[in-house]
């Protein structure tokens, strides 16, 4: 039992709107059926549902058209689904359980077409496909069959009772949403396409593998080229599955070797951060120590302004308390002065409120006049505007009446008039119905001939058909056996040239069995050469790691140097030895002084001797260099306010040119000079140091200070005034046995300071770098930086080399590769062309008996339709006669059918007219009627308004009687109101007088 699909479930794909199900049943080959029936989707299904990609494979345009769009009696789907169950099916093992294999079925295609009745064909096509049985089954109590141990090989029998045992029935599924979404699923479960690809793999199965043959791939394969058809062999012969799971490994090995680099450079650049990390941290440290010592000062600060403030508060308190007394003792007076205020300004605001109370009865009577004038004067305006109105609504009355008669004659006369259009109207209709009804019997008569006619039309018709159908018919039996005459000299040009292409299959099976022999040669030759390359690339590969490994070393370790360079040269510039006042100045004016750097930026120590002349030189090396003295005021005004501390300037205008003993003492190392420098070397030590004499030689192994320093840049000879001359002992004894034989400071190597007899200075803090240290280590990192970089630059020049050295041999080795890959493509195009040859021979063979046949099928169809064309003259010689007496009865018909069509027309014209003169006068009558009605309606009208105008007149004249009335009575109120207004005004004169005595 193999691995074989058993049924195809599809539902929504492409034409197939419904579930549909097919059973692959046991020994069905081919699915057939007429043209659109569906094959090509089926097999567009299969070949989906195992991971086909690409819509153009699938005759689409996109993915979304696999999803069934719809027809005019079913709605669109939203998904797509398609199922596969396979049965027989067992994980491919490797194992010598089957030495060799065969197939378990074949593979074919067919394509059959066959004639009947005039038109119509099928078309069919098989596909099946097998793999060979090279399974092993693992033992009991093994992992795996790659440990099962050698046995004897199975038979047939025995491998199939096996496999029945083991295997199981699959189902894939995959599904495709009109959203685009899309997922697989094996026996249920949702998983990826790789894990159906890894299901399928080695089974021949696939989108692309060979169990899938469409039409015409049987002809792709044999004539395509042999590296495709070695991809075909390997498929099926299941090394597909191994290249991949090999490559798919080298491709996690590369991805390993890609992470290792990157962890590489990650650990390096750490590396590189963490001195910087190691700086921050101390500069943090530092920082919490300063703002500690901050806040503590700060305690202290606040503590001190508290104590002030609380003095402050004692004093303002006591002040309060005198003011709060002198307060209580005015407020008595002015509780006093308030009573007799309140009792005058009670009297007062008595008497305002007698005055007010008669103003605003003044000013209320006034008010009272003016409104009684103003309705006074508004009722006359009304007298006169009515008595207006009462005349034009008399006139209008009298108009009324006049135009009442007229109007009651008019209507008499359109209702008699309305009356006779009606009656003219009702023998119009009846008229009308008499005429209608003689045309719908004359067009009843017209549809029975019509009927008529139409009957022998038809039979006209189809005995026409008939007879061109059988002229046709003739004419494709004529043209059928040209065909077949064709057909049979075309057979024997074919079979002319299959004896010819068999004779020339021969020939071409002789050359490919010579050229196979030189292949074979050749392919010995490119082997032997191809290893002597390897081996030499082996060799330079070798080298070419070695080099590199250097390379990254030194790579690393110059970027270390470079890293501690920058370090130090961000200190430089930061001025980190230097101190809080002159970095202030030297990094943090930003314009404020002009500086032109410190004393120190302009000297050179030679190496071993940078403590030294620290110690000697001391706050001197930080001394700023400014140009003129009011630069040195902007630069002591900066650091007060900074409040950094004390800070030193060297001005170089106010430096006298004169040669100093330093200059002096570089021209003639024995001699010694004073300078104002060290002059002020008694005033340091006290008022009881005295110099000793200058006249004793300096010892051999004491140097100057001007031997072991160089003075550089534009301010030169302005430094060579002020750093003065010195002695540089080797040890702290010597120093000392120095100091007593010169004025001049003594040195050691450690920094330590005699300067006389009595005065010695030395220390440090602990691993605390000086001023120069930092410049000489940065000027050393620059050299061995520079040195690094021409040996890193050496080193990639030879890995370069090696580059190319492997290149060159990668180069050979991949055209002998090739060379060896052309001979056994050529080998395989030798074996295939020889295989070709003999199948070619074969199939000529065959070729030629299918040609023999095909000719006596051509003869037997050439007899047959001579006897056909016979028939066919005889039944169209009965049909022309049938035609004759057919036309004859349609003549006839189609001349009663004109008369009464002619009759038809006459009743038509009459109905016509007696229609329009209904239709007038049912218009007329209408209009009439529109009239009377509109008549009616306006004498109503006029009645409504005569009734109106009179109702109008009587309110009229009642209204202007009691305006008349209403004039009198205010006339008369208004004297009263006026004598009323003369006496409150009086009254208000008085009441003020008393008010402006009072606030008097």
């Amino acid at each position: 039992m193999f691995m074989r699909l058993e049924r195809l479930e599809i539902n929504g794909f492409k034409s197939f709107s419904d579930r549909s199900e097919l059973a692959f049943d046991k020994g069905v080959t081919a699915i057939v059926g007429p043209n659109g029936c569906g094959k090509s989707n089926v097999a567009d299904a299969i070949t989906w549902v195992m991971g086909e990609q690409s819509a153009k494979s699938l005759r689409g345009d996109k993915m979304e058209d696999v999803i069934f769009s719809g027809s005019d009696a079913r709605k669109p789907t939203a998904a797509a689904e398609v199922r596969l169950r396979f049965s027989g099916f067992v994980k491919t093992v490797s194992g010598p359980a089957f030495e060799g294999g065969r197939p378990a079925h074949g593979n074919g295609n067919g394509n059959g077409h066959g004639y009947a009745h005039g038109h119509g064909n099928g078309n069919g096509n098989g596909n099946g496909a097998g793999h060979h049985a090279e399974t092993a089954v693992a033992a009991p109590g093994t992992a795996g069959g790659d440990d099962v141990a050698p046995h004897e090989p199975l038979t047939p029998a025995e491998a199939e009772t096996i496999i029945q045992s083991v295997a199981r029935e699959v189902e894939v599924t995959r599904r495709l949403y009109r959203s685009g979404e899309s997922e697989y699923l094996i026996d249920g479960q949702v998983c990826r396409l790789r894990d159906v690809h890894d299901l399928l793999m080695d089974t021949g199965l696939g989108a692309k593998h060979y169990a899938i043959i469409e039409q015409g791939k049987i002809g792709m394969i044999l004539s395509s080229r042999p590296t495709d058809r070695r991809q075909l062999i390997e498929e099926a012969a299941g090394v597909t599955k191994y290249k991949a799971r090999r490559r798919a490994a080298e491709l996690k090995l590369e991805a390993a070797r890609q992470n290792l680099t990157r962890i590489d450079d990650i650990v390096f650049e750490v590396e590189k951060q963490r001195g910087a990390l190691k700086r921050q941290a101390s500069k943090a440290r530092r920082y919490q120590r300063l703002r500690e010592e901050l806040r503590r000062w700060e305690k202290v600060l606040f503590a001190r302004k508290y104590r002030q403030l609380a003095e402050t508060i004692e004093s303002a308190r006591a002040r309060l308390g005198g003011a709060r007394e002198r307060e209580s003792i005015a407020a008595a007076r002015v509780a006093e002065l308030e009573t007799d205020l309140g009792r005058a300004r009670i009297e007062l605001v008595e008497a305002e409120t007698r005055a007010t109370q008669s103003r605003e009865a003044a000013h209320a009577r006034e008010l009272a006049i003016n409104r009684q004038q103003q309705q006074i004067t508004f009722d006359r305006e009304q007298v006169d505007t009515l008595e207006a109105r009462a005349a034009a609504v008399a006139a209008e009355l009298n108009g009324l009446e006049a135009r009442r008669e007229p109007a009651r004659a008019a209507l008499a006369a359109r209702r008699q008039a309305a009356g006779d259009a009606n009656a003219e109207r009702d023998r119009a209709a009846a008229a009308l119905a008499s005429e209608s009804e003689a045309y719908e019997a004359a067009h009843r008569e017209i549809e029975g001939l019509e009927a008529d006619v139409e009957a022998a039309r038809s039979e006209v018709f189809s005995v026409v058909n008939s007879a061109t159908a059988l002229r046709h018919a003739l004419e494709h039996a004529a043209a059928a056996r040209d065909r077949a005459g064709e057909t049979l000299a075309k057979l024997d040009v074919e079979l002319n040239d299959v004896r010819i292409e068999s004779e020339r299959a021969a020939a071409d099976r002789a050359a490919a069995a010579d050229g196979l022999r030189r292949a074979h040669d050749a392919i010995e030759t490119t082997r032997r050469a191809r290893a002597a390359r390897e081996s030499e690339l082996a060799s330079a590969r070798i080298e070419h790691e070695w080099r590199a490994r250097s390379v990254r070393a030194r790579e690393h370790e110059l970027a270390g140097l470079e890293a501690r360079l920058t370090s130090l040269e961000q200190l430089d510039a930061a001025r980190a030895g230097y101190s809080d006042a002159a970095r202030t100045v030297l990094v943090q004016a930003n314009g404020k002084v002009d500086q032109r750097g410190a004393i120190a930026d302009y000297l050179e120590v030679e190496v071993g001797y940078e403590r030294a002349v620290e110690g000697v030189l001391g706050d001197l090396l930080e001394h700023v260099v400014v140009e003129r003295p009011e630069h040195a005021a902007a630069g002591f005004q900066l650091v007060r306010e900074a409040r950094a501390g004390r800070c030193g300037f060297m001005v170089t205008s106010a430096m006298a040119p004169v040669g100093s003993a330093f200059r002096q003492a570089q021209g003639h190392p024995e001699q010694t000079a004073r300078t104002g420098s060290w002059d002020n070397l008694s005033s340091l030590a006290g008022p009881s140091y005295t110099l000793p004499s200058m006249g004793a030689p300096r010892p051999h192994d004491v140097r100057t200070l001007s031997s072991v320093v160089r003075v550089k840049g534009p301010f030169a000879d302005a430094i060579h005034d002020v750093i003065g001359e010195a002695w540089i002992a080797p040890t702290y004894e010597r120093a000392f046995e120095a100091s007593v034989l010169t004025s001049f400071p003594v040195a050691t190597l450690e920094g330590d300071v005699f300067r006389g007899r009595h005065l010695v200075s030395g220390g440090g803090e602990a691993g605390a770098r000086g001023i120069f240290e930092n410049k000489r280590e940065i000027k050393e990192l620059r050299e061995k930086i520079a040195t690094d970089r021409e040996a890193v630059f050496r080193l990639a020049q030879e890995a370069a080399a090696l580059e190319g050295t492997i290149a060159q041999a990668s180069n050979a080795i991949a055209a002998l590769s090739a060379e060896h890959h052309k001979q056994e493509k050529a080998i395989v195009g030798h074996d295939a062309q020889i295989q070709h040859a003999s199948d070619e021979e074969t199939r000529l063979a065959q070729r030629a008996e299918q040609l023999t046949r095909e000719r006596r099928q051509a003869e037997d169809e050439r007899d047959a339709l001579d006897r056909r064309q016979e028939e066919a003259r005889a039944s169209i010689a009965r049909l022309e006669d049938d035609q004759r007496e057919a036309d004859e009865r349609l003549t006839q018909a189609q001349r009663r059918l004109f008369e009464a069509r002619e009759s038809a027309d006459e009743l038509s014209r009459g109905a016509a007219e007696a229609g329009a003169a209904h239709a007038a006068l049912v218009e007329r009558a209408s209009a009439l009627g529109v009239e009377v009605q509109r008549m009616e309606e306006a004498a109503i009208e006029l009645e409504q308004r005569a009734a109106s105008l009179g109702a109008e007149l009587d309110g009229t004249r009642r209204r202007l009687e009691e305006l008349h009335r209403a004039i009198a009575a205010g006339e008369m109120q208004l004297d009263r109101d006026v004598l009323d207004l003369d006496a409150r005004r009086q009254t208000v004169l008085a009441t003020d007088e008393v008010v402006a005595a009072i606030r008097a």
